[in-house]
């Protein structure tokens, strides 16, 4: 406003100027100059004031524009998302933006002249206090992060940056609050030391791999004690290098499925330790993306405790089912296999009686032959049923000594040879000398009289038995060989079941309950040995089993 009253005097005085001069120019003394001389001088005046009101305006602009300029800057100095202080050199505050105001919780007017240390909470001055002294000292940029306790109990965490002033009398210093911050990386920190500590103490395995090329980057220390590696014998290795994984072309196929899946699990897996103990594991991978980056988590469970209880228990199931099937089995024998030789019995000697009484002998003889008969069947019935409920019990010792086999061949075909004259059977036997075999005589006398017997039970009258053994370097092998009805092929597998075993009427109708082929199968088990059947039906069987030497 100056300038403008300085100027518009400048023009009236040059007014006043010009106007003398015009009236010097009519006076007596001037007579002399032209009119083109005083119009000239008039337009040069005109000309001049107009050159002034254009600067007058210029100066008028440039002011609004400084006025606009400093608004600006206050306002951008005050409402900055960031306080600024001045600081002088014992740490007083000489100015500071509205928004460190607002930051330190305080009026502005109050903060000046006030120490901003009292703002720092005691655990962290120390770190501030070296800011402030390094900043003097070096002239450089330096920055800390503290802690400032504000009304009550809040607490704030500060990022602050501060330089020297030009005149190195005073520290300009920035305040960010980095409180949201702190908290995330605290929580961060936090999730982080919970995940490591599972990790470490997780009774799974854990491996962590390259999602990329399958490295392995991370393992915990259950699968090291589990598997037997080392940590440096996992990290930077191919999932596949590692000897656990052995199948390299399934292990590489996993993978690819796993990267477009983004999840595999097996529900067992077979897996070596590095010494090739065997183990059963669960193995489920997924893929995470960690920081940007793309990882796989394995997690492997060694489920070898669990596969064996299962397999126990299926072991238990089975063991049932066979007790259910020799409890029906049982009682089958017992409600009729075992009736009926002692109805023939007791049927016969009814009339043998009879006659007796009577003085009637024609037949008694062939009678009493039947009662023969049918008491050596239920003999052998109950000697069957006896050693059979006997091994189901755990009750049989196994004793094995060195017999000679050859001996116990001729002793077991003499106690039936009665049995096979009455179907005019004939008994050949092929054994070599020194058929000396170390087993429990007792289970073997067991095999052999239930082999002939059912040899003599199934061959048709006048028909032909053959035994024979063969002595290996290995194993021994006895077979009993017959020309008698044969056996179905849809029962030959039914033979050694006791479940499914069932016992067909022989030649001349004799009775039988299938126990002494399940017998056999369990004593020859006893022994390490095998037994098995050949046989076409209508053309007679071959039973066989092996002793080891």
């Amino acid at each position: 406003m100056k300038k403008e009253a300085t100027i518009s005097t400048g023009t009236v005085t040059l007014r006043q100027m010009a106007e003398r001069q015009y009236k010097n120019s009519h006076s007596e003394h001037n007579k002399t100059r032209t009119e083109s001389e005083t119009l000239r001088m008039i337009h040069e005046l005109e000309v001049h004031q107009i050159e002034l009101e254009m600067q007058n305006e210029e100066l008028k602009l440039a002011e609004e524009k400084a006025e606009k300029a400093t608004e600006r800057f206050t306002r951008l100095y005050d409402f900055a998302p960031v306080g600024y202080l001045t600081l002088d050199y014992d740490c007083s505050i000489c100015e500071l933006n509205l928004s460190g105001a607002i930051m330190l919780q305080r009026e502005r007017t109050l903060l000046v002249k006030s120490d901003l240390r009292q703002f720092i909470t005691r655990d962290t001055l120390p770190l501030f206090n070296d800011f402030f002294t390094k900043v003097f000292e070096t002239h450089v940029k330096q920055t800390c992060e503290v802690r400032m306790k504000l009304y009550g109990d809040y607490t704030m965490f500060i990022h602050i940056e501060g330089i020297v002033s030009n005149d190195n009398q005073k520290v300009l210093v920035t305040l960010t609050d980095i409180t949201e911050r702190e908290l995330v990386e605290q929580k961060l920190q936090s999730s982080e030391t919970r995940y490591r500590r599972l990790f470490e103490t997780a009774k799974d395995g854990i491996l962590i791999l390259d999602a990329y090329n399958g490295q392995i980057v991370d393992v915990n220390p259950y699968l090291m004690n589990v598997l037997g590696y080392s940590y440096e014998e996992f990290l930077g290795k191919e999932l596949w290098e590692i000897g656990i994984f052995k199948n390299i072309e399934d292990s590489k196929a996993a993978f690819i499925e796993l990267q477009n899946k983004g999840f595999i699990r097996f529900e067992d897996m077979p897996l070596e330790t590095k010494n090739g103990k065997p183990i059963n594991v669960e193995y489920v991978s997924n893929v995470y993306l960690v920081d940007k980056a793309k990882v796989i988590q394995c997690n492997i469970r060694d489920i070898s405790d669990r596969k064996r209880a299962e397999d126990n228990l299926k072991e238990s199931e089975k063991r049932l089912r066979e007790l259910n099937a020799t409890k029906d089995k049982f009682f089958s024998i017992i409600a009729h296999d075992l009736k009926s030789p002692f109805t023939s019995i007791i049927g016969l000697s009814e009339l043998l009686s009879d006659q007796v009484s009577k003085n009637d002998y024609n037949g008694i003889d062939e009678y009493a032959n039947m009662i023969q008969t049918s008491s050596w069947r239920a003999m052998d019935l109950l000697t069957n049923l006896m050693e059979w409920s006997r091994s189901q019990t755990g009750r049989i010792v196994f004793n094995p000594q060195n017999i000679n086999l050859a001996d116990l061949i001729d002793e077991s075909s003499a106690l039936l040879q009665e049995s096979a004259n009455q179907k005019n059977i004939v008994i050949t036997k092929n054994l070599p000398a020194g058929l000396t075999v170390f087993a429990d005589k007792s289970m073997i006398n067991t095999i052999l009289r239930n082999l002939i017997s059912n040899a003599i039970k199934y061959t048709n009258p006048g028909g032909k038995i053959d035994i024979t053994a063969v002595k290996g370097e290995r194993e021994l092998t006895v077979r009993v060989s017959d020309d008698g009805v044969g056996i179905k092929e849809n029962d030959l597998a039914k033979l050694f079941l006791i479940e499914a075993s069932r016992s067909t009427r022989g030649t001349r109708d004799e009775d039988g309950t299938g126990l002494g082929l399940i017998l056999c199968k369990e004593f020859v088990s006893k022994h390490g040995g095998k037994i098995w059947v050949e046989s076409v039906h209508g053309q007679g069987s071959r039973f066989a089993f092996t002793i080891p030497v």
